[in-house]
This record gives structure tokens, sequence and C-alpha cells, in this order.
């Protein structure tokens, strides 16, 4: 069966409508919100997406997957298929022969949990180097500069190498070890989970989730895994799992320094999943509140910073008066929440034209630009075949495009001319955090491709593009 939230209004669990709307429009000030579910008692007082991005689109976790991973070692270790205590080696016997630090031996799956391994920097470097793509080599190969379990340096290969223990011990990769016990009882379709040359899920990221599964998610946690009266979680391991085991005191940001457990945060207030640009599953058992965010913005502290300020404080413990105006007002701003697109106050125009490329390391060979009315579209001939991107004059259009990603995405493009000679087109990828400007530039009888992106984490960049030839209609 699935589930559905309850919906509440904001003053019903103790907070006014106008303080949820005041933290909507300190949201809409970043660059850029995508979803936001509020959950208080347990019932949802707040639920809206900024269009072009859509509800039931799952969206990239980013290392938000770690606390999904953690789960699944907690599930294994009741189960019987491994101890948090037992060195990682252990699992892989047949990779003793290419350790050459002794410490890797000390290495236990505690140490990967509370990213405690004895590296100097996130270990993905040596998986990438790795000859034959062996990342589960290439980890236990590489150096220690710390004694495992004594110093904290955030590095998603270790929660990698979590993945890899759970598919070894179980014969199933994360995703579908968590099918049956966690996602289908909270009716969680998840999208896919992203794997390494070999096939095993990242684990530290690269799962796919909607923001009511991660509301789903939260709710959960701050039920303590127990879920319409049935135990999904074992208690025992999330008591631990939150609590600040490592000593990350030597970040910046007041909410990464508060301590690490097992993938999850200490924050001000309560404890968390996050993942980059801002996704979030926050739990918040003093006000017993549960925030899922999904978002595309490089200062993604800017969001919690905002709902301390403006949330917290304002909580009541008991209902407050209704307010059917104010409810009404919330619920008509929740609806026609959307991202800008440029503005495009200019008129120009340029007839369709067609251009060859020089060769690139994305493989683009060719492509054109067509004008229609209030819209565009640049194709291009990736390896992938003809891709189109779609953008509108003033307002989003869609499409689907790959490039130079590992796979296809949804996207949403507009465009607009920034003077008489220079057309920029802003994409926006609706499952995920990448955003991409295309400029080009026109001149006499040539034009100039200026590419630049925004959140583009573990992405292969785009180089150059120079042209080789030019055709105008």
């Amino acid at each position: 069966m699935s589930y559905e939230f309850i919906k509440a209004t904001p003053e019903s669990q103790g907070v006014s409508s106008a303080v949820i709307e005041g933290v909507i429009e300190e949201f809409g000030k970043l660059d850029f919100m995508k979803g936001l579910i509020i959950l208080r008692h347990g019932k949802m007082i707040c639920d809206c997406f900024w269009s072009p991005f859509e509800k039931d689109v799952p969206q990239a976790l980013w290392s938000l997957s770690k606390s999904f991973t953690s789960c699944a070692v907690g599930l294994a270790q009741q189960e019987g298929l491994l101890t948090i205590d037992t060195p990682l080696v252990d699992f892989f016997p047949e990779y003793r022969f290419c350790v050459a630090d002794e410490k890797m031996f000390k290495v236990t799956l505690r140490d990967l949990l509370t990213m405690r391994s004895g590296h100097k920097q996130c270990a993905f470097a040596f998986a990438r180097a790795d000859s034959a793509g062996d990342w589960v080599r290439g980890f236990l190969s590489s150096p220690l500069e710390y004694e495992p379990g004594t110093r904290f340096v955030y590095n998603s290969l270790a929660t990698y190498m979590l993945s890899a223990v759970i598919r070894r011990q179980s014969g199933l990769n994360v995703r579908e070890y968590l099918m049956p016990r966690l996602f289908e009882p909270l009716s969680i379709t998840p999208g896919p989970w992203d794997s390494c040359p070999a096939g095993t899920n990242y684990g530290g990221f690269g799962l796919h989730l909607t923001t009511m599964d991660i509301a789903k998610f939260a709710q959960l946690m701050l039920q303590k895994g127990k879920w319409q009266g049935v135990q999904l979680l074992p208690e025992d391991y999330l008591e631990e799992a939150v609590k600040p085991h490592a000593d990350n005191s030597m970040n910046e940001h007041p909410d990464w320094k508060c301590g690490y457990g097992f993938q999850f945060w200490r924050s001000r207030h309560g404890f968390r999943g996050d993942g980059a640009c801002g996704q979030y599953a926050l739990m918040l058992p003093e006000a017993d509140m549960a925030v899922a965010i999904n978002s595309s913005m490089s200062d993604m502290g800017r969001i919690l910073d905002i709902l301390w300020e403006k949330l917290l404080p304002e909580l009541k413990s008991a209902s407050l008066e209704e307010n059917d105006s104010a409810q009404a007002h919330l619920e008509k701003v929740c609806r026609s929440l959307k991202i800008s697109p440029a503005e495009d106050s200019l008129e120009f125009r340029k007839n369709d034209c067609s251009f060859v490329f020089n060769p690139n390391a994305a493989g683009i060979e060719k492509g054109s630009l067509v004008f229609d009315g209030k819209m565009c579209t640049l194709t291009l001939k990736t390896p992938h075949g003809d891709e189109k991107i779609h953008a509108g004059f003033g307002h989003f259009q869609k499409s689907t495009i790959q490039i130079q990603d590992f796979r296809p995405h949804p996207v949403g493009a507009c465009a607009r001319w920034k003077d008489e000679n220079t057309l920029e087109i802003s994409v926006m990828h609706l499952d995920g955090t990448f955003r991409d400007t295309w400029e080009i530039f026109f001149k006499e009888n040539t034009a100039e491709f200026r590419w630049q992106t925004k959140c583009s984490l573990f992405r292969p960049l785009l180089g150059p593009l120079a042209l080789k030839s030019f055709s105008q209609a």
C-alpha cells in the first residue's frame, strides 16, 4: 500500500502560516531551491516545489546517499552478515596481497562509517587511478596518513567500501538490498543508484529520490526506525549512528563541526543526512520536526541558517489559533513558486545557422541553431546521436540530453539575448544539481561558443569548442 502523510495546517502543529511563508520567501532568494517538505508531529505542514522542477522526478542526493548506506550496514549487522568492528580486509581476502600500508589491516567498518579510515584526503583519486577500474583494489592499496579510528577526514570512497561489503556479503547492491527492507515499506520507488565500473553502487553518492521520499526517510529516523508500528531499522544501531563519534571541529561552518556519527552529521540542532548543493534530511527530535530539501546551490549552509533563525524560534508546543486567510495565502504561494527564467527584453533575432566543430574531448562534431518564435533549439551531434536543447525566451522549455554526462538527464532551458550579438542559453538539470550556460557570440560570418557550468561535482567537464566552419541561412 502507498503511504501519504496527513496534511495539517501549520497553526494546528504550533507554527504560524506567516512564519512558514517567511521561510519560503528567504529560500526563494537563494540560487536555487527545488523542493521543501516540513513535517511536525508526523503531519505535513508544508509541501512546495519551485518550477520547472517537478515533485515526482527523483533527484540526485549526492552524499545524502551515505545515510542510506549506513542503514544498510545496520540491517546487515542485525541479520548476521557482518559486524561493524570487523576489519575491512577480512571481507576481501583476495586483496590482501595488494595492501601496501600495514595500517590498512586495522581499518574496520566502524572506521569507514565514522570517516576515520586514516586517509589524509578522500581516496577517490586512488580508485580512479586503478588500471582496471577496480575501486576496491584502489582503496585497499592506498596509503594512510593517520592511525585508523583517530582522525576525521571526509571520504566518499570509505562509504563506497561499505557498499562493496554489502554486495559481497548479501549478493545484492545496496539499492536492491534496501528495496524490501526500507524502500518498499516506505512506499518509495527509488530512482537509479549510480555505480562504479564493476557495477557496485557508489554508496557515498549516486542515489536518486524525490523530496517526498526524503521526507519519509527523515520521519522514519525521527521515529527511531519504526514505521506504522513496524521496526524497519534496528533501533540500537540508529541510536549509535546519530551520536557524535568523530571529532570534526576542524571544519569552519558551525553545522559541520558538531560531530559525525555513522554517516550522519550532528547539527547545531538535531542531526541530519546531507548532500552537496543542498540535499537534506533534517531530524529535529526536540521539536518533533523533520525537514526534507532538494536544492542546487553552492552555499548549502545558508539553508540551515535560515531554518535555525527563522523557523525554530517560532515553534510552539501547543496549537495556535487557526488563521484562514494566512493559510490560504501560504497555499497560494506554495502553488506559484518558480525559478524566474532569464529576462529577454531585447528583440534581436538571428537567422538559423549551422556549424562544424574542430575535434574536441566531448566528441561534439557539428550542430545547428534554429529560432522558432518564442524559443530556439540548439542541436549538437555527439557520440550519443543528435541531442537537442530547447530553450524558451522568457520561459523554460524541457528536453532530455546527455552530451558530456554519464547518462541522459531531463533539463529545463531558457534563452536570452545579452546584446545584439550574444545569445545565452541557461540549462538546468531537472533531476540533479548541474547548471550550464551556453553563450554563442556571433561575429561576421562566424561565431564563438563559450560554455560554463555550476555545481558540477564528479562530472566530466566540457572542454573548449572551436568552430571549423559556420554557415547562416
